[in-house]
């Protein structure tokens, strides 16, 4: 579907609607303020978003008066737009700074997120001067709250690698709309670090749910303002990697991520505004696809596709073919995953972590599996090694993670002081047992996945699970058995095969395997929120559980 200025601007309108619910109108300190409903109290990062839809419905009105809702009307619009600039201008720091009051304090960082968030509002209000007197008030009032939060950038600091792109695109487009402010040298020292992008096209936070759209936006402005290509390449690699990220119901894959959004499944909306900025920066039909796909998923951001949109035009309808998401199977070694996506069948491999598997295919999700032995605490398979083949790939666990395990220690023959007691392991010999070294081979197959799990190294006997987490909310269904697991609940698939039903979408796996009844195997790691379905094996091990995706009535 298309991305068109009607659209964008009935959601951005409702968005305006439901922010003013949350706005103080009494009169004190915290008046024109919104509040958060997590934290009670009023904010600044809350309100300036609210100045920003504002000012973004105004101008459209102005605009494309032909396109734009009716409510809530332009006079009130402005009275409370204003109300919430002179609340932001009172609580502005006399650094120019903002608060982000829950962690956040005389923040450049959140004041770069404001004048981001602001400047769109400026570059086209200033073309409505003279219409109208409350907006030229109301302007005047944003333009000087704006111009000092970009006056404290230069020398504000960061603290996470996303702040610094969106400083320098905050003082890039400052500059622009205020050409008193010098930010040349500030910009060039951000720039100057290199842009933290890998070969696989991650940032560092690998953040596709939340900050790769903050970051991809930023490049694509230091791009379209100061011609700098290396973050327009940077922005390219980027999207590219996330559109094999995206399942095919919009929401997107993050368990590279070393943020907030790790392990979670959002829709990442914001990603849509720099999709289209960098499929007009340089024609990429997949960008433009992917762009539409999330406006159609998760909607996004609302102001910033409606300033795009009124400066550059609605874009065009992106062909019907190829169907987005595409199909593919693709291995990224540089974040230590592999990805396959095949139909309404999307499934990630991990490198790096106990989470080793991960599968979503329609309402159904397998969450993770994960595979353990009770084997002195290095029994977690872990992947240190992610290989790719024509099947599908491979994962190995050297069962190496500490050096003095697995094994027993031997006495020192001297005294030894209690304080110093861990410190002394290194000096001690010992008896070293075998390492647990164990891969699983991940096989595409119709309709589904064949794990094969095989022990190639380690001591016989020992005890071991494969443990197959799903979201609560499913139906668990064997040949004679048929329950709704609650969250915690552990079952086992002694043989045969069972099935996790999420409405008519259905994940089957099996056969299952019955060697000890441990409910919750010493060193294993427990899955609280989930359904958990356990294999047991003893060492050896050599086998391999059928995945397969169902649609029944």
């Amino acid at each position: 579907m298309a991305i068109r200025l009607s659209d964008v601007l009935d959601v951005l309108a409702r968005g305006v609607t439901q922010t003013l619910e949350r706005q103080v109108l009494d009169e004190g300190p915290d008046q024109g303020g919104t509040v958060r409903a997590d934290w009670g109290i009023a904010e600044p990062t809350g309100t300036c978003g609210l100045v920003a839809l504002c000012g973004m419905l105004y101008i459209a009105r102005q605009l494309r008066p032909d396109v734009t809702p009716n409510v809530p009307e332009d006079a009130d619009l402005l009275t409370r737009m204003s109300l919430a600039t002179e609340y932001l201008m009172r609580v502005q720091r006399e650094s120019g700074l903002i608060d982000l009051r829950d962690c956040n304090y005389d923040s450049s960082p959140d004041a770069a997120f404001a004048v981001l968030a602001l400047c769109p509002v400026i570059e086209l209000g200033r073309a409505l001067r003279g219409r109208d007197a409350e907006w030229d008030g109301a302007l005047k009032r944003i333009e000087v709250f704006t111009g000092m939060a970009a006056e404290g950038l230069p020398k504000g600091g960061f603290h996470t690698p996303n702040h610094r792109w969106v400083m320098s695109a905050a003082m890039a487009w400052s500059g622009r709309l205020f050409p008193f402010m010098d930010f040349t040298r500030a910009i060039e020292a951000y720039l100057a670090e290199g842009i933290d992008a890998d070969d696989d096209g991650a940032y560092i936070e690998r953040s596709a749910g939340v900050y790769d759209a903050i970051c991809d936006r930023s490049m694509m402005i230091l791009w379209e303002l100061l011609g700098h290509e290396p973050a327009l390449r940077a922005a390219q690699a980027n999207l590219a990697l996330n559109l094999h990220m995206l399942h095919p119901d919009g929401t997107i894959e993050t368990g590279a991520s070393r943020r907030q959004d790790q392990g979670r499944r959002p829709v990442p909306g914001g990603l849509a505004l720099p999709y289209l900025m960098a499929h007009r920066a340089e024609p990429d039909e997949r960008f433009a696809q992917a762009a539409s796909f999330l406006w159609s998923s998760g909607r996004g951001d609302t102001a910033g596709l409606a300033y795009h949109i009124l400066r550059h035009g609605e874009p065009e309808a992106p062909h019907a073919e190829p169907r987005f998401p595409f199909d593919f199977r693709r291995a990224f070694p540089a974040i230590g995953l592999w990805r396959s996506r095949r139909g309404p069948i999307s499934a990630t491999a991990f490198a790096g972590t106990t989470r080793l598997f991960a599968l979503v295919f329609g309402q159904a999700e397998l969450s993770a599996v994960k595979i353990s032995q009770s084997y002195f605490g290095v029994g977690r398979f872990v992947g240190d090694v992610l290989a790719d083949n024509e099947a599908g790939c491979m994962l190995r666990s050297d069962g190496d993670q500490d050096v003095h395990r697995p094994g027993y220690d031997m006495p020192l023959g001297r005294p030894v002081d209690p304080a110093r007691w861990f410190e002394t392991r290194r000096e001690r010999d010992w008896r070293a047992l075998p390492y647990c070294v164990s891969r699983l081979t991940i096989r595409e197959a119709d309709d589904g996945f064949d794990l094969a799990y095989r022990t190639l190294h380690g001591a016989t006997g020992v005890t071991a699970q494969m443990a197959l987490d799903f979201p609560v909310g499913g139906v668990w269904e064997t040949g004679d058995t048929c329950l709704r697991p609650e969250a915690g609940q552990v079952l086992f698939l002694k043989h045969g095969s069972g099935a996790m039903r999420y409405g008519h979408d259905v994940i089957e796996v099996g056969p299952g395997a019955d060697a000890h009844r441990m409910w919750a195997m010493r060193d294993a790691e427990t899955a609280p929120d989930h359904v958990r379905v356990l294999l047991t094996f003893e060492t050896p091990v050599d086998h391999t559980v059928c995945i397969r995706c169902r649609r029944r009535p």
